[in-house]
């Protein structure tokens, strides 16, 4: 394995990016190690299973910036500090959009899922398949390929490479869901200084769990594609900066039993792509409201992964038929008002967003930047 120097990241971390298996930024048990995406469960909700009329993508939506077109398979996509970091099979990337420069930063035959922010990189890496051996070393200029005792490694017991990803992170510890053998998908906050130090925030009997995410301090997640649960975590009175080592318990904040939901969480609120349309709720699962109904517009489409950025949420969209002009796209749904920001796309792996841009991986086309 190496590493490539010179590009340092600095600045605010993007938040959690969502892969294109639709469960959020993972990629679940038994997905290739080159996260493609997999067919989405909310496609039998089409409205009365009919086909919509085909409708060509609106001129208002701006061809995007290609960052890349050499990595036809990325994934894992990041924005950290406003470069935009990925793994394409076995190598973990940037591209600075500013400049164009594209670095290689780690390279590993063992590699299966990658994630950064702006004080590591860390990689899911399985040298001895189904184990997960989950890797951290610092970002940028600080890592020192001649110093290899900086890297921290760590191999946990049961846990299935395959399933298992990292999803989020805070200044002092990483969030990671892990696909544990004989015990199912189970949450874990690890130490960034020492990734044996671990704690499961989750025990919820070999549940399916999806679309995990680090919402403020809290943490938020789907069971069984229906429930939505939330783990508290309390700040430290005397260090905002520094979260209590003991969270509390993994709470049930409301569930659907009409479509699976995919969650995204922010500010105040709580948000459901179901499919046919983007629900919201306040961040006790009341004051439910349909903020964009996705059957009742010009260009019907589904509705699949969602993520949440500022003041808006982000949400793929899918083809509704096999002849759907509009293909794969990103919807931009600020209160009620929706905007297409891309759109006519070829399958979308993973996308992230930050202040300025919404960037995607596109299979089998590379790196797409769009303004947002």
């Amino acid at each position: 394995m190496r590493i490539s120097l010179g590009l340092f990241l600095a600045g605010s971390v993007a938040l959690v990016a969502c892969s294109g298996d639709d469960g959020i930024g993972t990629i679940r048990r038994g997905s290739p190690a080159g996260g493609t995406a997999s067919a989405d469960p909310n496609a039998a909700n089409l409205a009365g299973g009919a086909t919509p009329a085909a409708v060509a993508c609106p001129a208002t939506v701006a061809a995007p910036t290609a960052l890349s077109v050499q990595d036809t398979n990325a994934t894992d996509v990041r924005i950290v500090g406003g470069v935009v970091i990925y793994r394409d099979g076995a190598r973990v990337l940037a591209i600075d959009p500013a400049s164009g420069a594209r670095k290689e930063l780690y390279t590993s035959a063992d590699l299966v899922h990658a994630f950064a922010d702006d004080a590591v990189v860390v990689t899911i890496e399985s040298p001895n398949p189904p184990d997960a051996v989950l890797r951290i070393r610092p970002a940028g200029a600080a890592a020192d390929p001649a110093k290899p005792g900086r890297d921290l490694t760590v191999t946990p017991e049961n846990w299935s490479a395959g399933g298992t990803t990292v999803f989020g992170s805070d200044e002092t510890s990483l969030y990671v869901l892990a696909d544990v053998t004989n015990k199912g998908d189970t949450i874990y906050k690890v130490s960034k200084a020492n990734p044996n130090d671990m704690i499961a925030l989750t025990e919820l009997d070999a549940a399916s769990l999806g679309d995990p995410q680090l919402a403020g301090n809290d943490v938020w997640f789907v069971r069984d594609q229906k429930r939505v649960y939330r783990v508290e975590q309390t700040v430290d009175a005397t260090d905002p900066l520094k979260v209590l080592s003991t969270p509390g318990p993994a709470t049930e904040v409301f569930g659907i039993g009409y479509a699976a939901c995919k969650l995204a969480v922010g500010g105040s609120h709580a948000f459901c792509s179901t499919g046919t349309a983007l629900e919201q709720r306040n961040l006790t699962g009341g004051d439910l409201q349909t903020v964009f109904d996705a059957q009742k517009v010009a260009a019907p489409t589904l509705l699949g992964a969602a993520l949440f950025g500022a003041d808006t949420v982000f949400v793929r969209s899918l083809p509704s038929s096999p002849t759907d002009m509009l293909k794969n796209g990103i919807h931009a749904v600020k209160g009620t008002a929706d905007q297409l920001v891309a759109c006519g796309r070829e399958t979308i792996n993973a996308f992230a967003v930050d202040s300025t841009s919404v960037v995607w991986a596109e299979q089998g086309k590379g790196i797409f930047r769009a303004p947002r």
